[in-house]
């Protein structure tokens, strides 16, 4: 009888001994990781070989370990999500801030193949109130529109970044045309030999452009797009779209293409207007929204077409759907008559 007693209470010792081990483990293990997170020094080693406790793997506890870091990533991701870049909605724009600091003079071909030229680029107007130079006023509208049109999702090139360029209307173009963009977007303002002329304008190819006739579909929408959405945004009055083969950097494009003239420098009400910082953001706005009015047409092609097809494959389907909607108006059409034989000092 004693002996069994003995033998039992030998058993629950034991037990007690292994329960007691098997603890100072699980301790050993916390100190150990404890001590490798605030040192860095063999953070795997101690956790895989040391601190296994009693009846628990090395693999268990890497598995736990990588939970663990799994758990922190995402949670790391979930707060930084704020910051990310939204998704590329899959259209390219190039911008053009029309002019530059110098003009060059030099001679170009009006278009692929001509033989009547003009003048390769010029600086601009100035602001009648402001004395602003044109060409750092279209600067300043397309960093902030480059910036905005990022935000939204698209890929944006531009053609200058600086005042101190030398780059032709043609070679302008050829920005858009070598990569391939989905619209070139012109920014300019407008001047006039009368300080009363005011309000917003944009300019496209005719359908009879011997150099571009084919794109003239596509730079029309994009045109009243532009145009309506930004007259809309900042209560600018809008004139029309003028449709003229005179500009050479229309000429040359290869892609959808049009020129906002934004309002006139040479109205003293405009010009301080547009140099506003408040009412810039304002103008930039409503260029954007034009630009993603004129896409819709080119998403609701692409969704109905399927996955499959590209915004590049999109633009041909888009160009029949508008050969069939007369986005063009009448009085549009009338209004560039009145363009040509104005008294706007337009030139590109």
């Amino acid at each position: 009888m004693i002996k069994r007693v003995n033998t039992l209470l030998l058993a629950v010792f034991l037990c007690a001994a292994a329960v007691m081990t098997a603890a100072c483990g699980t301790g050993g293990q916390t100190e150990n990781s404890a001590s490798a997170g605030s040192t860095g020094e063999a953070a795997a080693a101690a956790s895989t070989e040391e601190a296994a406790p009693a009846g628990q793997t090395a693999a268990a506890v890497t598995g736990e370990t990588a939970a663990a870091a799994t758990t922190q990533s995402a949670a790391a991701a979930t707060s930084a999500s704020p910051d990310l870049k939204p998704a590329g909605n899959g259209f390219l724009v190039v911008i053009d801030a029309g002019h530059q600091r110098q003009g060059n003079s030099g001679q170009e071909p009006i278009g692929p193949g001509a033989s009547s030229t003009k003048a390769k680029v010029s600086s601009g107007t100035a602001g009648v109130s402001t004395g602003v130079p044109e060409y750092q006023l279209n600067l300043d509208i397309t960093l902030q529109l480059r910036d905005e049109l990022i935000a939204r999702g698209y890929d944006v090139i531009l053609c200058r970044e600086t005042n101190d360029v030398d780059i032709s209307n043609s070679e302008r173009a050829a920005v858009a045309n070598e990569n391939e963009a989905d619209a070139f977007i012109r920014i300019h303002a407008n001047g006039s030999g009368s300080s009363s002329a005011h309000g917003s304008m944009t300019i496209c190819m005719t359908p009879g452009n011997p150099f571009n006739g084919d794109l003239y579909e596509e730079s029309r929408h994009l045109s009243d797009c532009v145009l309506d959405a930004y007259v809309a945004e900042t209560g600018i009055s809008k004139e029309y779209v003028w449709e003229t083969d005179t500009m050479s950097g229309i000429n040359w494009s290869q892609v959808p293409v049009t020129i906002l003239e934004m309002g006139y420098m040479s109205n003293p009400s405009e010009d301080e207007k547009m140099q506003d910082p408040d009412f810039q953001k304002i103008m930039v706005t409503g260029i954007a929204n034009g630009i993603d009015d004129y896409f819709e047409v080119r998403k609701d092609m692409a969704e109905t077409a399927g996955d499959d097809m590209t915004a590049a494959q999109a633009a041909t389907e888009t160009s029949a759907a508008l050969s069939t909607t007369g986005t063009a108006a009448a009085d549009s059409r009338t209004g560039s008559t009145a363009g040509e034989t104005g008294t706007e000092r337009i030139t590109d």
